[in-house]
């Protein structure tokens, strides 16, 4: 019942946003009754143009909403009296928001009294105040958003490829040039001019490998995923964790646990080998004579899995790395962030779009993965010509993107 009525809120909203149809004061009412939210927001008349500006900032920054301006806190409405205030609520979103907003204003009268209704949309760009601080919507309040969140904001907006940004703790000497020419080679490019300083910084600035910052040089993180002589020296937690089990869930026997390590090519390969070794096979004899061992889950589909659980990981989320866990009948690739932009688990089959550009392209350069994005049907088509269920989930909090693949003939068997 609560989601159908927030549903319902957002609706109206955007319904409003897009300028299709006005609030009445029944509905404004609702919204009272309802109380703050992460898209409601009350604040008296008399509020402080800058407390207004943060309000709308974080609700820009968020997925839009409205402010009542001339209710209480507590819900009570007061109404606003002074001449002006529509104004005033203009002159907030053009002075005092960065870059200035035009939100879509109501006047509505409950109870006999004035009511502003100020709805903010949802915008494609990264919002601030006049004094360059950053806000977010955090459930009914608005919250300073932490590094990390900052990040993932400007990334989500396509305002940051967050594997552009420089390693600031590391150095041209941090990059395997050796495996920089395996990949151009594999290219059909020129290898590095390794004897020549001023030439091989040059060739690693043209290819993106590092970034020039007032004369001092360091890797892309992207560069660094898959040219570093030791990412997880940098970055601990970009690893793959793999776990086999027994049971059908991480606290039945254990079998096999490790953690992985190194570029992008070397943790898909050795993620693969673990795959092969603990994914329980099939054996059959080929025209009564050879013995035929498959997988009981496609290897193809676990690798476009594991390529994608690498590629699409929200990297500017630490401490949490991609994990792999093969149960008695299920197969589960994990990797951290929800799904990037304006993706969700209905589009995503049809739809390309890439968090990470530069990790993409190299993957691509590796044979890994296409550029067209047909990764997800290709793992259903490899799945239904197996006889194997693959199930797409998102955490509730966003936190994790899940692949699962399940042997239902198996599973059914087992518990009927």
């Amino acid at each position: 019942m609560a989601n159908k009525i927030k549903e319902k809120r957002s609706s109206k909203i955007q319904s409003i946003m897009s300028k299709t149809e006005a609030m009445n004061e029944q509905e404004v009412r609702q919204l009272i009754q309802n109380g703050e939210s992460s898209i409601v927001e009350f604040k008296s008349e008399d509020v402080h143009p800058v407390s207004l500006a943060e309000e709308i900032v974080a609700f820009a920054n968020f997925e839009g909403g409205t402010i009542l301006v001339g209710v209480e806190d507590d819900g009570k409405v007061a109404g606003c009296k002074r001449k002006g205030t529509e104004e005033f609520i203009i002159n907030v979103c053009r002075n005092n928001v960065r870059p200035a907003l035009i939100p879509v204003i109501e006047r509505i009268l409950v109870d006999d009294q004035v009511i502003y209704a100020v709805t903010i949309g949802k915008e494609e760009s990264v919002c601030s105040t006049s004094k360059g601080l950053f806000f977010i919507r955090v459930g009914s309040t608005k919250q300073v958003p932490t590094q990390q969140e900052l990040l993932r904001l400007f990334q989500r907006k396509n305002l940051l490829q967050f594997d552009e940004t420089p390693v600031l703790k590391a150095g041209i000497e941090s990059i395997d040039l050796n495996k920089v020419d395996s990949y151009l080679t594999k290219q059909g490019l020129s290898l590095l001019n390794q004897e020549e300083q001023y030439e091989l910084i040059n060739d690693l600035l043209n290819l993106s490998i590092i970034v020039d910052i007032d004369g001092k040089y360091y890797p892309a993180l992207g560069a660094m995923l898959a040219f570093g002589k030791r990412p997880q020296h940098y970055y601990p937690s970009y690893t793959i964790l793999c776990g086999a089990y027994g049971g059908d869930d991480v606290v039945s026997s254990v079998l096999r646990e490790k953690e992985l390590h190194g570029s992008l090519d070397e943790l898909i390969e050795d993620a693969m080998a673990f795959l092969k070794f603990t994914v329980a096979q099939d054996h059959s004899l080929e025209n009564d004579t050879h013995r035929k061992d498959t997988f009981r889950f496609p290897i193809e589909a676990l690798r476009e899995a594991v390529v994608n659980g690498v590629c699409h990981r929200d990297y500017t989320i630490t401490g949490s790395a991609v994990r792999i866990f093969v149960f008695k009948n299920s197969v589960e690739i994990h990797s951290p962030g929800g799904l990037p932009n304006t993706l969700n688990l209905e589009t995503m089959h049809y739809r390309q779009f890439t968090r990470n550009q530069m990790v993409a392209s190299y993957l691509a350069g590796y044979g890994y993965m296409e550029k067209r994005g047909k990764g997800i049907l290709k793992m259903q088509r490899l799945c239904e010509a197996a006889g194997i269920t693959v199930k797409f989930s998102l955490f509730p909090d966003q936190s994790e993107f899940v692949v699962k693949f399940v042997d239902e003939s198996r599973s059914n068997s087992q518990t009927g």
